[in-house]
């Protein structure tokens, strides 16, 4: 059975943003804990840039990829920006293939941010 499981690290005051750490797989067994947990983080979420650290998701289906994008258009509604830090090139692929690269800035570092 998939899992996923979220690091939220201390955030980076200098440069005002907090990287949440993914490791596993975002699919319909693994999206509702992940609002959940998801969730939490939105509403108490204080510095500029949510960073979501894809390193080690190892797969994403379609409705992982359109929380992806609410959650970007939730928090920029509010005036808080979104990256990916770290995407595996299979997910990359992923992304340039449905676009979402065009919508949310993917970085390969934390100093890129």
């Amino acid at each position: 059975m998939a899992s996923i499981e979220l690091t939220k690290k201390d955030p980076n005051t200098e440069k005002n943003y907090q990287v949440i750490s993914f490791k596993g797989e975002i699919d319909r067994d693994t999206i509702e804990n992940l609002r959940t947990e998801m969730e939490q983080i939105i509403i108490s979420f204080q510095p500029g840039t949510l960073v979501l650290d894809l390193e080690n998701l190892t797969f994403i289906n379609s409705e992982g990829i359109g929380y992806l994008t609410d959650i970007f258009n939730r928090m920029n509604s509010i005036g808080k920006k979104v990256a990916v830090l770290k995407a595996s090139d299979r997910i990359m692929d992923i992304f340039q293939l449905v676009g979402i690269n065009q919508i949310i800035p993917c970085v390969n570092d934390e100093s890129e941010i």
